[in-house]
């Protein structure tokens, strides 16, 4: 608790026009050294190529180096917590994706505060590509939901981890078919994409970039994209909304958020430079032929989407009964 402090009015009207004046000059100035973007995960990941795509493009537009500071472990929190204990000076910021959010969903313990870290924007998104082994004999979703649904064994759904997209997408899977999904969990997309491969499991799910080549090789079929729209490079796999479950959706995407009392002239005048990074045909082409596209958006709309993705996937996890491993 802080105590509480008096001020008269005039006091108090000087100390507002002063922080008024503070932010506008802070804000026109930035910014006036490097920037660092923390990304949760390892570098050479998806996330960690995506951020660097992008952050190429911010230190042009900024005209100001850009740093990337990979901090991997414990499924994005230890990354998290450092950008959510930084000092809010306006040159640190994080690029993180779902684990943003289902992490305190997963969790009985979280090390800081979901308000220690303050939305900035959206960057950009992937689908995930639902996928069976190629000797399987499902060949769309509606054929797992009568095959499950006669009485066979529970789909064997391979995952990245607990938590990981992949799980969300098994556990989403068998409420919208309503059949018995058993979850997998390997300790990356490539273990659970080399035990489909092996026909140790069913079926699993991972980024259109990251299993567009085994599909092209003809190792893997893509069933369905879970995005509500088709993956580019994927362009004649459905999505599980055209074959009738709409319920089944999530992507793999990046946001960029900052910690609290960054100043609000900073994080928009940020945002406003994501929208113009994005618009720039080179870092889109770059995107685009990586498997994922641009979608920046306002401040607010980063938090309605941060405010309906927390209630929609703390649904899933409370249904399905997921914790964190």
């Amino acid at each position: 608790m802080y105590a509480k402090r008096l001020y008269s009015p005039l006091r108090a009207l000087a100390l507002a026009a002063g922080l008024a004046l503070a932010s506008g000059a802070h804000a026109a100035d930035w910014p006036t050294k490097p920037l660092r973007l923390v990304v949760p995960f390892s570098a050479g990941g998806q996330l960690d190529a995506m951020t660097r795509i992008f952050a190429t493009g911010l230190s042009e537009h900024l005209k100001q180096p850009v740093v990337i500071d990979n901090r991997p472990g414990a499924g994005g929190l230890i990354g998290s917590d450092a950008v959510a204990k930084s000092d809010p000076d306006g040159y640190i910021f994080l690029v993180a994706g779902n684990g943003a959010i289902t992490n305190k969903l997963l969790r009985a313990k979280m090390p800081y505060e979901d308000s220690d870290l303050v939305p900035v924007g959206l960057l950009f998104e992937s689908s995930s590509v639902i996928v069976v082994n190629a000797k399987s004999d499902i060949h769309t979703l509606k054929d797992w939901q009568k095959k499950a649904g006669a009485g066979g064994h529970p789909i064997l759904f391979a995952t990245a981890g607990s938590g990981s997209t992949g799980h969300f997408v098994g556990e989403m899977l068998g409420q919208a078919l309503n059949v018995p999904v058993t979850i997998v969990p390997y300790k990356s997309g490539s273990e659970s994409s080399a035990a489909l491969m092996g026909g140790q499991v069913d079926a699993a799910s991972e980024a259109s970039v990251s299993i567009r080549n085994y599909i092209a090789a003809g190792r893997v079929r893509a069933l369905a994209a879970t995005a509500d729209h088709r993956t580019p490079l994927l362009p004649d796999t459905p999505t599980t909304a055209e074959q009738g479950f709409p319920q089944i959706n999530i992507t793999h995407w990046g946001g960029m958020y900052a910690p609290k009392g960054t100043s609000d002239a900073v994080i928009e005048a940020m945002n406003r430079a994501i929208a113009q990074v994005m618009a720039t045909p080179a870092i889109k082409k770059q995107l685009n032929d990586a498997g994922y596209e641009p979608i920046p958006n306002s401040v607010a709309q980063f938090k309605t989407f941060i405010a309906a993705e927390d209630k929609r996937l703390g649904g899933i996890v409370k249904s399905a009964g997921m914790k964190a491993e």
